[in-house]
């Protein structure tokens, strides 16, 4: 399954943040926060129930979902809530990338480790970590194994956007 190629290395890289967090009682489990876009999307939809299969696959985890509603300010709510909930990791798949910077400070600022998914904001700090792909490149090549699976036949044209060079 393809999205497992995106959340598994998501998830990978938070375990690994989540190891530089002080040991708990045997009882505690470690709370991920995952603030969403939107639950109505299909994609999206895909998205959280990969999460929350993994989650159930890992009984020393709890995974807190919330919907953002494309509400930006909504979003940072539920990203303050998490940090006053006291949430051991956050996971953002964000409403707007361009208003990610007082969020990102806000989980910086706590300690605790925050992942980004799917739309990266510009200049996250060291230690913030971003599990996605570049969408024109991702695009090109689904067109690319599109037209393949077509044997090259039939009227799917790109001539409005250029190859890449670093694209594969």
């Amino acid at each position: 399954m393809k999205l497992a190629k995106v959340f598994v290395p998501a998830f990978a890289m938070m375990a690994i943040a989540l190891g530089c967090i002080p040991a708990q009682s045997t009882e505690s489990k470690i709370k991920i926060g995952v603030a969403m876009s939107n639950f109505d999307d299909v994609w999206l939809t895909y998205v959280r129930d990969a999460i929350t299969k993994w989650a159930s696959a890992h009984p020393d985890v709890q995974v807190t979902i919330v919907d953002g509603s494309d509400d930006t300010a909504k979003q940072v709510g539920q990203v303050e809530n998490f940090l006053a909930q006291g949430m051991d990791a956050v996971v953002i798949l964000p409403v707007d990338t361009s208003a990610t910077g007082p969020v990102t400070k806000a989980v910086v600022k706590a300690g605790k480790p925050l992942v980004y998914v799917n739309r990266k904001p510009t200049n996250l700090p060291k230690g913030v970590v971003y599990c996605g792909s570049k969408s024109i490149e991702a695009g090109i090549m689904n067109m690319e194994e599109l037209g393949k699976c077509m044997g090259g036949k039939g009227n799917v044209t790109a001539n409005w956007i250029s190859r890449p060079s670093n694209a594969r």
